[in-house]
């Protein structure tokens, strides 16, 4: 997860770490793959073999198809679920300069589904995992995901493994502030005279 963390930094909160992430699968986006690499470099490819005259237009030919395949694989790539230790992120690349970013706080999912529907669905294992957040009813889905089962249970233990520890951190701060009112009062009152009793008997 280290270039993850990386190439995702500008999402994460401070300590935030990525445990997981979720992308489209790959094959829905062959087809603008082999497109952009049957136009950008097989055509001026072969324009070079037939005329080498035109080396010059086919190498900007070709670079420019470079720069649409990278496009559509930086489009693929940063189109995705970031489970955290604190909370999904749902990140979205219109663009180099066109960036969202969603934060869902595992406390406010209420419930978590996948659905795979369809022949080619099924064959490569790709389908809808869907998010509904608590009271709003809000449903927040990233359609054709790789494996929807299996991020659908690494969400599941991210979820879990955060409200325990949310659990963990709450009691302990409420056994600190008891314990501070409990000081505050004896510096005050002093001991209560059933708790000093008890001690001096003891």
């Amino acid at each position: 997860m280290i270039v993850q963390n990386f190439l995702f930094r500008k999402h994460l909160n401070d300590n935030e770490k990525i445990v997981a992430v979720a992308h489209r699968h790959f094959i829905i986006v062959l087809p603008q793959v082999f497109k952009a690499l049957f136009f950008g470099a097989l055509i001026p490819f072969f324009i070079f073999i037939l005329f080498p005259q035109t080396a010059m237009y086919m190498l900007i030919w070709m670079w420019a198809g470079a720069l649409g395949l990278l496009y559509h694989l930086y489009d693929w790539y940063f189109d995705a679920w970031l489970m955290t230790n604190q909370g999904l992120l749902d990140v979205e690349w219109k663009g180099m300069f066109d960036k969202t970013s969603t934060r869902i706080e595992y406390h406010m999912i209420e419930g978590i589904a996948y659905e795979i529907k369809g022949f080619w669905s099924t064959i490569f294992n790709y389908g809808i995992v869907t998010l509904e957040k608590v009271g709003a009813g809000t449903l927040v889905q990233l359609t054709n995901v790789s494996h929807p089962k299996k991020v659908e249970q690494k969400l599941l233990v991210c979820q879990k493994k955060y409200m325990t520890q949310k659990s963990m951190r709450e009691h302990g701060a409420l056994k600190d502030l008891l314990t501070e009112m409990i000081v505050d009062h004896v510096k005050e009152h002093g001991i209560p005279d059933p708790i000093r009793k008890k001690f001096e008997g003891e």
